[in-house]
């Protein structure tokens, strides 16, 4: 990625809902396009297959190698294609900061890489997906990043605070139910951000990503 013509469009749309209180977003997707360049800077320094260890969560997945572990798949494969002529040319963050998605061009097709923010406010790649394209459109020449609204606040609960993590709250829109198939969703602590992948018998993979939008879960990544 081109990171001296790398900026950051970042559209925030914050519709007020009544009943509510709104929440402030806390996400930045100046943040993941920071992840992406250190991404692949490192990979220009140390190699591909280092680079991707280094920024992987502990149960980072390929999807499109058959949703194998990460990890486990970097040991015995070069990974070096990942990065042939790759461009970053959009970013999605949820409304919180616990997730996001980059997505752009690389060699003959599409890629796309989910994003969790850490214990310490970075973040590491939790899944990685990509796929051929038809016809190639033309190269981005900026990273564009869009911020997902922000779900009202929901009221607190009455009684004693549970122990442990909070339980994940309710998606604020619905989506689509799933197509079958190794089908497997993830999401964002608040929901604005929400991904799926599925694997059908024929071995043909698919990827979805919906962020929150205008009152309903906008779908803004179709592979």
């Amino acid at each position: 990625m081109r990171s001296d013509r790398v900026c950051a469009a970042v559209l925030l749309a914050l519709a007020p809902l009544s009943g509510f209180a709104q929440p402030a977003p806390r996400g930045n997707p100046s943040e993941l396009v920071a992840a992406e360049s250190a991404l692949a800077h490192l990979a220009h320094d140390k190699g591909a297959n280092a680079a991707l260890v280094f920024y992987a969560d502990d149960g980072a997945e390929f999807v499109a190698a058959g949703r194998v572990p990460a990890r486990a798949w970097l040991k015995s494969h070069d990974a070096a294609p990942w990065f042939a002529d790759r461009q970053t040319g959009n970013v999605w963050a949820s409304c919180d900061g616990t997730a996001g998605v980059s997505a752009g061009l690389w060699h003959d097709g599409w890629f796309a890489t989910v994003w969790k923010q850490q214990k310490k406010f970075n973040y590491k790649w939790v899944l990685a997906d990509a796929g051929p394209l038809a016809t190639m459109p033309q190269a981005p020449d900026w990273v564009t990043g869009k911020l997902a609204d922000c779900p009202a606040r929901l009221p607190r609960a009455e009684g004693p605070v549970p122990s442990g993590p909070p339980p994940l709250r309710p998606l604020p829109a619905a989506i689509p139910p799933q197509m079958g198939g190794d089908s497997r969703d993830g999401r964002s602590d608040d929901g604005s951000l929400v991904w799926r992948t599925s694997i059908l018998a024929d071995g043909t993979h698919h990827l979805t990503v919906w962020a929150y939008m205008g009152g309903a879960m906008q779908a803004v990544i179709t592979h």
